[in-house]
Order: structure tokens, then sequence, then C-alpha cells
């Protein structure tokens, strides 16, 4: 694994050849994902000339969130001290926050994310698997791409509810009492046609732009947490199944020489197991690498942002097409958390069930020759590391898991009721 993400010799554009694969094409999460990824300017280039067109695709994206940075910052300033107006340029400048982190965490490590994605293109999505292999990864897709597509689905509603809200709110008004997505505080007839009509288009985009960095990012990451579990349930099926076929012809009555050859062989597949075992493991150690400040800043920020978001739809007085719009972002919110939560508790389970899978393997047949003695001590290594199961952290505070889930909820929750408290007294 490490000759193929470290060869200097290896070029970027040579390896990205794996992109061409049946399973890339045909799956629609990786697609989804895949998409989205090139809409924000990071994602694996083939040549030069679209390398250039992720760079420029990349400048647009930090223009637009810099836009909305400056819009709700103004906002913000200009409609202090009113709570109401607040609360909700807050829930906007969050979102921003978490934007421009991703970016700024993702961009810091382009090297060592284009080489995890080649990685994941030429390791994970391709079809060298046996029937029972490819079932668990048919299974992986179907969960992926149902989870997936809903998600996206919630961040769409919200962004188009952001553009629609405004022209709901401006029918039967004149043409001076227009409402944008979002205030202009700007010395400048931006409701006077035609600035009216490109301000407008102007802030849509930036919108969308931004729905776009603020999912992208969390599809990629679950999308691979799926599939670098599955890695790890196939690695299970490997080792019960060490000895392939072979394992049934083995009785009380074969020869001692067929039975050191059926030893020798076992061991060899053993070791190359071993080597995928290492090369998953580096895997996520790379991937946290990367990550790691990703999800801290989510479990920092997402109760606070959950609990605004609650109150601009329980607590504010606010016009329906507002609220209509934090319905769509929590909804986006739970299922996006949930995903999230629930790949990493799926990747600590299957990284910890390979000591579980090693008891079930053919090793109590073998006979204490030379190579089964190796093969017993070997395995009591590889469960003794089984036992430190492969997890994302928050920068090395916590593994996420599903409790990560509840704690944020419950936080969120309890914020929540403070705020209503005070807002009754």
């Amino acid at each position: 694994m490490r000759k193929a993400l470290n060869d200097p010799k290896t070029s970027i554009s040579d390896r990205s050849k794996t992109l061409d694969s049946d399973l890339y094409k045909r799956d629609i999460s990786i697609r989804i994902t895949s998409f989205l990824m090139k809409i924000v300017g990071l994602w694996i280039a083939k040549n030069r000339v679209e390398q250039r067109r992720r760079d420029l695709t990349l400048l647009y994206t930090v223009i637009a969130v810099l836009f909305g940075v400056w819009l709700q910052t103004r906002d913000f300033y200009y409609s202090w001290p009113n709570f109401g107006d607040c609360c909700y340029i807050t829930c906007n400048i969050l979102c921003l926050m978490m934007v421009l982190l991703k970016l700024l965490v993702v961009f810091a490590n382009r090297r060592k994310f284009i080489e995890m994605l080649l990685y994941t293109h030429k390791h994970f999505w391709h079809t060298n698997y046996d029937p029972t292999e490819k079932i668990m990864i048919i299974n992986c897709k179907r969960i992926s791409t149902v989870s997936l597509i809903l998600i996206n689905f919630c961040v769409q509603a919200t962004v188009v509810s952001y553009v629609i809200a405004p022209i709901l709110e401006s029918i039967g008004r004149n043409h001076t009492d227009r409402v944008l997505p979002f205030h202009m505080w700007v010395d400048f007839p931006v409701y006077e046609s035609p600035y009216f009509e490109i301000t407008f288009v102007a802030q849509a985009l930036s919108v969308y732009h931004i729905g776009v960095c603020y999912i992208c990012f969390d599809n990629l990451l679950c999308l691979i947490n799926l599939h670098t579990a599955t890695q790890f349930r196939i690695l299970q099926y490997r080792l019960k199944n060490l000895g392939g076929t072979d394992t049934q012809k083995i009785t009380e009555n074969t020869s001692s020489v067929n039975l050191s050859a059926y030893t020798e062989k076992c061991y060899s597949r053993f070791k190359c197991y071993v080597q995928q075992h290492e090369a998953h493991i580096q895997y996520c150690n790379r991937l946290e690498s990367i990550f790691n400040i990703i999800v801290l800043a989510h479990i920092l920020l997402f109760s606070f942002l959950m609990c605004l978001v609650g109150y601009q739809i329980f607590l504010a007085e606010s016009a329906k097409t507002r609220r209509l719009i934090f319905i769509f972002n929590i909804l986006g919110n739970l299922c996006a958390l949930l995903l999230f939560t629930s790949s990493c508790d799926n990747l600590i389970e299957e990284s910890s069930n390979i000591g579980t899978a090693i008891y079930s393997g053919p090793w109590i047949n073998l006979p204490m020759n030379k190579a089964g003695k190796k093969l017993r001590k070997d395995l009591n290594m590889v469960i003794l590391r089984s036992r430190k199961p492969c997890c994302l952290t928050a920068c090395g505070f916590s593994a996420v898991s599903l409790e990560t889930c509840t704690t944020v909820l419950s936080t969120a929750m309890s914020y929540f009721t403070l705020l209503r408290q005070s807002m009754i007294n």
C-alpha cells in the first residue's frame, strides 16, 4: 500500500486510469459523490486540462463561499440586537464556518487526499471479487445509495427553499418592495432592475454552491467508511475460508504429504491476507489524519447548530417559508449525523471482528509442523491487533460511534430547553 501511495515515479494521470472501472460507472452513490466533488473542484483529474478546470472550479468555490461570508457578517452587524434575525443569521454563519473549515483542511492535505482517492478507486471500487464478496459489495452499494440520495434530497430542498422563499414573499408586492434571498446592506440600488435580477442570481448561485460544499465532504466520508467496513467484512470471509475449496478434501485419512502441502498453502494465503489487513489499517490511519479536524468541528458545532435550527422551527415568529427552509435543514442534518456515526460505528465493529473470524478458520485441522506453528503464532498476533479497532476520532479526543450521535442530540436538546426557558422567563 505504501508503495502504491508514495511512489513518486507513478504520476497521478497514470494512476487515475482506475476511474474507468465498471463498478465506478454503475454505482449511483459514487457517481453522486464524484459529481458534487467535481463541482467543488477537489477531485481526481485525468490530465492537465482537466486539472486546470478543477483549479478554476475551486477558485469559483472560494469566491462563492467568501461572498456568502461577506453577506452574512454584514447582515449580522446591521441586524444586531434583533434576537430573531441574529439567530437566523447565526445558523447561516455556522454552516459557512463548517464549509470554510472543510475546504481549508482538504486543500491543506490535497496531495494526501488525492492519493487516498486513487487508492480507493484501485483497491476498493473494482470487480475482482468472488460471488460471495460481490454480494457484500452490492449490499454496501444499496445502503450507501439510499442514504446519500435521502441526505442530498434534504440539502437540495434546503437550497431551493432559500431561493424560492423570497419569490413567494414578493408575490403581490411592487417593484420597490421586492425581497432578495439575503439582505444587501450596500449603498447601491440593488432593488431596481436589472441590478435586482443580477443580485438575485448571484446570491442563488452562491447559496447553491455553499450547499454543495456543505454536504459533499460528508457524502465522501460516509461512502468511504461504508466501503472500508465492507473491505474488513470481505477480509473476515477470506480468513474463515483460508484453505479455499481444499478444506472440504481434508479428512482423517489424508496423507501427511498432502496435509503438509495444504498447510503451506494456507500459510501462504494467510500472509497475503495479513498484508491486506495492514493495508486497511494504514488506509484508516490516513483517513483519520485528513478528516479528524473536520470530525471535531462537526461534534463541537453540530449541537449548537441543531439548537438554533430548532429555535427557528418551533419558537421564532417567522414566515412559513423560512420555517420550511429549516425543516429541510434539520432533516438533512439528522440524516447526515446518523449516517456518519453509524458508518463510523460499522467501521469499528467490522475491524474488531477480524479476530473473531480467525477462530472460524481451518487452523484447528492443521498439523503442528513448521508452517502450522508459524500460522498459529501469526494468528495470535492478528487477534491481538484486532483488539484495537480502526476508527475515526475527533482529533484524538474520542472515537466516533453511534454513541456520539446520542450525545450530540442530547446536548442539542439541552441547549434548546435552556433557550426556551430563558425566553419564557
